[in-house]
């Protein structure tokens, strides 16, 4: 798996050197595997680059607390800065008469450019793989979009990076087992 992340990167050139990369990781599979390959894409030296790890407890799941404590730990571990903000979305959302998803990817997206800026860096990498792309074009077609809406989500969109998008999420499972990750959800 590590070989297509980075043929990954190569093909769609997500990642040059020099670059600051803010990861948004919640502690599940999508992004315990983007944070462990970027991770060893940057220890190996194949390409000279930063990453930071911005985390949200959105206070909605009862383990949500014990997620936020196993991201902390895990960038600990390999000497990774890891960036938590605790935000009561569920709250938010009844204050501002808003739906939880749309109050959550604000929420969320906000603390990413916040860290980013933070650290002076220049990109923020997501962990949407090849189901969640094959999903939007799905949703996409079902809302009638055109061809344009159609194209699903895309490997690079302006500070945005996707390195797992040609990966599925089998292949993310199988190597948060073969690596003894343990994501949390």
């Amino acid at each position: 798996m590590n070989q297509k992340v980075l043929e990954t990167i190569r093909k769609y050139n997500l990642i040059v050197d020099g670059d600051k990369i803010v990861l948004g990781v919640s502690g599940g599979p999508d992004s315990i595997c983007m944070l462990d390959n970027l991770r060893e894409v940057k220890e190996e030296q194949i390409i000279e680059f930063e990453i930071y790890v911005a985390h949200i407890n959105h206070m909605i799941r009862k383990e949500a607390d014990s997620e936020t404590e196993f991201v902390q730990d895990f960038c600990e571990q390999r000497d990774i800065k890891c960036f938590v903000k605790k935000a009561d979305v569920l709250q938010i959302a009844k204050e501002k008469k808003l739906g939880t998803e749309e109050v959550g990817r604000k929420i969320r997206y906000d603390f990413f450019e916040e860290v980013k800026n933070l650290v002076g860096g220049n990109k923020i990498a997501t962990a949407h793989n090849a189901n969640d792309n094959a999903e939007t074009v799905l949703m996409n077609l079902m809302r009638g979009a055109s061809l344009e809406g159609l194209k699903g989500i895309e490997p690079i969109r302006g500070k945005f990076i996707r390195p797992l998008i040609e990966c599925s999420r089998d292949e993310i499972e199988a190597y948060c087992e073969e690596n003894k990750l343990d994501p949390k959800f």
